[in-house]
Parts: C-alpha cells; structure tokens; sequence
C-alpha cells in the first residue's frame, strides 16, 4: 500500500460523497455500484470510453492517465525520487518512462551558461617569506 498526496480539489469533491444518502460506512467502497458493491471494471472502460469520445480527444486508454500524471508532476518539479514513491515503482528507471521530458523553464539561460566563454585564469604567486 502506497501513499498520496490528496489535491485540495479532489477532497472537496470526495467529501461531497459524505452527504449521500446511503453507502457511508467506514467499510463502503468509496464508488459504488447501485447496490453499494464495487463498481464493474468494464462499466467503468465504457463510460471512460464514452468520456474521450465526448471530448474529441484522440484515443485514450485509462493507462494513459498513469503517464499523465507522472508526466504532469514531474513537470511541477517534483523529486523524481518522490514521484517514484507516489507511483510506486522499485525502480526510477520505470518513473522516468513516465516522466518524459522535465520543463524547468531556464532552459535558454542554463544553456546559455554552458556555452559562455570561461574567465581568464587566474595566476596564483607564492611568495617565500
């Protein structure tokens, strides 16, 4: 078992579950069919299916959203170390799969800073007292 940082959103809209009428146990399923068991993975696909469609967007598989979000938050400058933690990978080389490319947005000037002539050396005198 793993843990998560909740974004402050995704706890308003969880703690809007608390005021259904029913399914509010300790032990309930946090997204419950009607009868408050767990929902059908295959229900889940279509209406994520249904969701994409719906949107125009190109096909998606719900992976997809895995690379998002490890996409998304490595990009936030996360510690790539944190982010494996968070997606539960043994080893960072599966992260950075995920991950891509990490925008810092100083890219010009680190650039920039790499190519920059050096400084005239420096000529250090001893001198024999």
């Amino acid at each position: 078992m793993r843990s998560v940082p909740m974004a402050p959103d995704v706890a308003v809209e969880l703690a809007k579950l608390e005021k259904r009428e029913q399914f509010t146990g300790r032990d309930d399923f946090v997204f419950v069919n009607d009868d408050g068991g767990p929902l059908d993975g295959s229900a889940v696909r279509r209406r994520f299916v249904a969701a994409v469609k719906s949107t125009k967007l190109r096909p998606l598989r719900f992976h997809d959203l895995r690379h998002s979000f490890g996409t998304i938050a490595a990009n936030a400058s996360l510690s790539t170390r944190e982010l494996q933690a968070w997606m539960g990978h043994a080893d960072a080389r599966t992260t950075a799969r995920y991950t891509h490319y990490r925008e810092r947005g100083d890219e010009a000037a680190r650039l920039a800073k790499a190519f920059a002539p050096l400084p005239p050396a420096v000529e250090v005198v001893t001198v024999n007292a």
